[in-house]
């Protein structure tokens, strides 16, 4: 009757015309009086070292921390980047880690990693095109071509000698002058 006089978490048992009063697991006290043991405070929860230990009324519960999944008595890490990228850019790599994950944008693009936006390299002077080239901006890069009257891969230009084939498309009394990117007629 009455739990024998027990804390209402604890056992009573009959004992030689007696009882005692035990008090429940997670609990401690004489029996009479029995209060929670916080398992997180003093050591006696066994949460994985990556997650959290909440204490509850006479137990806890672990909970694995973000980057990890499990039970929370084992946790693992997620590889992020095996899911949708890791949500980086679709310009830039990403790296797992040890509870979460990185993300680098490639050559030719610059931000955050989760939002990555295309260099310039012709408009901020990155490209290594030859003064006689025309620089072309490409997603990621750059293009370079030799403007006319030059010839190279456009990283090196040459002056072509257009008076060398055919006299220039001068006419026949006239003298061709080679200049840089083209040629004049002279009659």
């Amino acid at each position: 009757i009455n739990n024998g006089g027990c804390d209402q978490n604890a056992a009573c048992a009959n004992e030689d015309g007696g009882f005692t009063c035990t008090c429940n697991a997670g609990f401690s006290g004489d029996g009479k009086t029995c209060a929670d043991v916080d398992e997180c405070a003093n050591g006696a929860a066994n949460c994985d070292v990556n997650a959290t230990c909440t204490d509850t009324e006479g137990s806890y519960t672990c909970t694995c921390k973000a980057g990890y999944a499990g039970d929370g008595k084992a946790c693992a890490d997620i590889d992020e980047c095996a899911i949708n990228n890791g949500d980086c850019d679709q310009n830039a790599v990403c790296a797992n880690e040890e509870g979460g994950f990185t993300c680098t944008c490639n050559a030719g693009f610059s931000g955050d990693g989760i939002s990555c936006d295309n260099d310039d390299e012709c408009r901020t002077g990155l490209d290594n095109c030859d003064q006689n080239a025309t620089c072309t901006d490409t997603q990621g890069g750059f293009t370079c071509a030799c403007n006319e009257g030059y010839s190279g891969d456009g990283t090196a230009c040459a002056d072509i000698d257009e008076c060398a084939a055919n006299n220039g498309d001068c006419d026949q009394n006239a003298i061709c002058t080679n200049i840089p990117g083209g040629s004049t007629c002279e009659c």
